[in-house]
C-alpha cells in the first residue's frame, strides 16, 4: 500500500515537472503591445529661423509631435540624434510640416542637419514623465 502511494506521488511529481507547473508562459514570448491610440494628443512645435519652439517638450506614449514651418525661407530638418528618423528637407515654405508618433517611453533628441552645430538648432521630446532629461544642449 505504501509502495502504491509513493509510486503515485512520483508519477504526479513527474507529470507536474513535465508540464512546468502552469503559469508564466515562455520567457521568449514578446511583451504585449502598447495600448492602441495612447492619449492621442498632437503637440505642435514651430520650426522657425534656426530654432524650434518650444525646444523641449514632454508628452505621453501614443502622442504625436507635429513640427510646423513658421519661419523665413531657410531649409531645415528634424533629424533624430541617433539617426532613427528624419523629416528630410520638407521645411522649405508655408504649410510644410512633419509628424511622428511616439509610442515608447524615453528621451528623443533631435536637431536640424544644417544648423545643429553653427546655431545649436536642437530640441528634445521626453515621452513619459519618468524619462531621463535630455543632454543640456538639446533642452
Amino acid at each position: 500500500m505504501v509502495r502504491i502511494r509513493i509510486l503515485g506521488l512520483l508519477v504526479l511529481a513527474l507529470a507536474v515537472s513535465y508540464c512546468g507547473g502552469g503559469g508564466g508562459g515562455s520567457p521568449s514570448e514578446p511583451p504585449p503591445p502598447p495600448p492602441p491610440g495612447g492619449s492621442g494628443q498632437v503637440v505642435v512645435v514651430q520650426v522657425t529661423d534656426n530654432t524650434y519652439s518650444p525646444r523641449s517638450i514632454t508628452i505621453n506614449p501614443g502622442d504625436t509631435v507635429r513640427w510646423e514651418w513658421g519661419g523665413p525661407s531657410t531649409i531645415h530638418t528634424v533629424t533624430a540624434r541617433d539617426g532613427s528618423w528624419d523629416s528630410g528637407t520638407v521645411f522649405t515654405g508655408q504649410g510644410a510640416s512633419f509628424s511622428r508618433r511616439f509610442d515608447i517611453a524615453g528621451t528623443y533628441e533631435y536637431s536640424c542637419q544644417a544648423h545643429s552645430v553653427c546655431c545649436l538648432m536642437r530640441g528634445s521630446v521626453r515621452v513619459g514623465g519618468g524619462s531621463p532629461p535630455p543632454d543640456p544642449t538639446y533642452e
